[in-house]
């Protein structure tokens, strides 16, 4: 193409370079206005055209936060200091009714504990026992 045939040489001193009087090329009403304005409206056709229904992406499955377990080793924060040095031992320690379904074996037990739970694992029924303590539940 030649440049003298190029637009910006042939509207050289139009003023207004064939967009009409008072600024019809400003602002947003010549596009139907700015950005995604009317979309759902005067723009029906681009939203067919490119934005396609239903769902879209891959949404990466969570793994569920598994509540009311409990490990041997935490027992000890749940038992009251004023208990130990009452030398009331072995401690009675109720872990239903402290929102805990399961007793799991990690960690190590300090002092010797009545616990009464609704599951146990193995290890965690003989870490009590070993421990001098007894425990109350269905062992699994």
């Amino acid at each position: 193409m030649a440049t003298r045939k190029r637009k910006i040489r042939r509207q050289r001193g139009s003023r207004m370079h064939g967009w009409g009087v008072c600024g019809q090329h400003r602002d947003s009403g010549m596009r139907g206005g700015r950005g995604n304005a009317g979309r759902f409206k005067h723009k029906k056709t681009k939203t067919s055209q490119y934005e396609k229904p239903g769902k879209h992406g891959f949404k990466n499955p969570t793994t569920p936060i598994q509540s009311g377990i409990i490990n041997v080793g935490e027992l000890d924060r749940l038992v009251k200091p004023m208990d130990i040095q009452d030398k009331k031992l072995p401690i009675n320690l109720n872990l239903a009714s402290l929102g805990y379904a399961k007793l799991l074996g990690k960690g190590l037990v300090k002092i010797p504990l009545n616990v009464q739970v609704e599951k146990t694992s193995k290890s965690a029924a003989k870490k009590i026992t070993d421990a001098g303590g007894s425990i109350t539940s269905k062992i699994r």
